[in-house]
């Protein structure tokens, strides 16, 4: 009797059966750093997604800085989409300028509640005429992540975790980390 298993069949029939590899230990999500206010939580109405999107329109000369942050925050997997305002929509969100030299802030998200009100991320020219390319790539990405409904994260100390959410302009990541999507997928999954 022969065996039909034998050579490449059975090496094909054994990978068929094989258990997967174990997965690499997969990015828990985060808690966000404030207490208390609008911070201190990760709801999805305080957001600027409606029905699983955020549709933008720009006003703002920083336009890589923010072509950059809708690319990185449509991931593969990514449960939201980031797609541009159209004529027959709504826009959720506006990217606009200011200056204020005595702002510290780099960029501000802002709620804006109600039908057909329209959110904002405002780049502060004071300061990010100052940064390098990197860098105010890496306000944009952040400042789009609390458009998602993402709080700050932490940087440092015992619970510091690498995530495009923390609240200082440094060298944090300009493109959504594990942890981000742990919690963007808590969030929206």
């Amino acid at each position: 009797m022969r065996n039909l298993l034998a050579g490449p069949a059975a090496l094909a029939a054994v990978l068929l059966v094989a258990p997967a590899p174990a997965r690499v230990h997969a990015a828990l999500p985060a808690p966000c750093t404030a207490k208390s206010g609008s911070d201190a939580t990760e709801t999805r109405e305080d957001s600027s997604v409606d029905d699983g999107e955020i549709r933008w329109t720009a006003s703002t000369k920083y336009r890589s800085e923010y072509r950059h942050a809708n690319r990185a925050w449509s991931y593969s997997g990514a449960k939201i989409k980031i797609v541009p305002d159209a004529a027959t929509t709504v826009s959720d969100l506006n990217y606009e300028d200011f200056s204020d030299a005595r702002s510290a802030a780099a960029g501000v998200w802002s709620r804006h509640p109600g039908p057909a009100a329209t959110d904002l991320i405002r780049f502060n020219k004071a300061r990010m005429d100052t940064y390098d390319a990197a860098t105010r790539r890496m306000v944009a990405a952040h400042e789009l992540g609390h458009a998602l409904g993402l709080c700050h994260k932490s940087g440092s100390g015992k619970n510091a975790v690498r995530s495009v959410m923390w609240p200082d302009v440094a060298q944090y990541p300009d493109v959504p980390t594990d942890v981000d999507q742990a919690n963007m997928n808590r969030l929206w999954g």
